[in-house]
């Protein structure tokens, strides 16, 4: 169970290196208003991953034991979704165009939590990749305190990578960096994602 553990946490933490709708979000903010509002928008990402944790295991906490049809084709959804995203990652070709970071205006910590909450509650990419992952946990019957762990580890795993990213954003140097290797944060991803995926998919059948 510990070594699923890890797999899951691997596969969440990579996805979050790799640039989403949030990723940019932070960084429009921290270049546009400053460190206060980015710090803001970090929390209300993180708040907004942890109410999806706890939406999508209420929801499951619904259904059907595991061998019923509705959660095998749930597995299946989830199995699907993880492969395409993984396969997208895996074939990206994309360069990393940050903003310019001229007329950075002063922020509002308040502001950037409720944009960033209100944007990342409204992504309906966040429940899909969450029930994959609680998929992976509750098809190996992972107990509760394995799942409380998981949930208390991605929260804080987010919260903390989106500090730092504002934190590194300061620095030319990081933002270089980061625009160098964009694609092999995506190859990794990828990869990860298309693991998943086909765990669920051979689970489900």
């Amino acid at each position: 169970m510990f070594a699923l553990l890890l797999l899951v946490a691997g596969t969440h933490f990579a996805a979050l290196l790799s640039p989403g709708p949030d990723f940019f979000l932070l960084i429009r903010t921290a270049l546009a208003h400053g460190r206060r509002q980015a710090d803001g928008c970090a929390y209300g990402i993180a708040l907004a991953n942890l109410l999806s944790m706890l939406l999508v295991l209420f929801v499951m906490a619904l259904l059907p034991a595991e061998g019923s049809w509705l959660w095998r084709g749930i597995q299946a959804v989830g199995g699907l979704y993880f492969a395409w995203i993984g396969l997208q990652a895996l074939a990206s070709r994309r360069d990393l165009e940050l903003p310019s970071e001229d007329q950075v205006l002063r922020g509002n910590w308040w502001r950037g939590l409720g944009q960033a909450l209100l944007a990342s509650s409204l992504n309906p990419k966040l429940p899909l990749f969450y029930a994959g992952l609680f998929g992976v946990l509750r098809e190996a019957a992972m107990p509760g305190w394995g799942v409380a762990l998981a949930m208390l580890w991605m929260t804080l795993v987010v919260l903390f990578w989106d500090l730092a990213l504002v934190r590194l954003l300061d620095q030319a140097r990081w933002r270089g960096c980061l625009q160098r290797r964009i694609r092999w944060l995506d190859r990794g991803c990828g990869a990860l994602l298309l693991v998943l995926g086909l765990w669920l998919l051979i689970s489900a059948w």
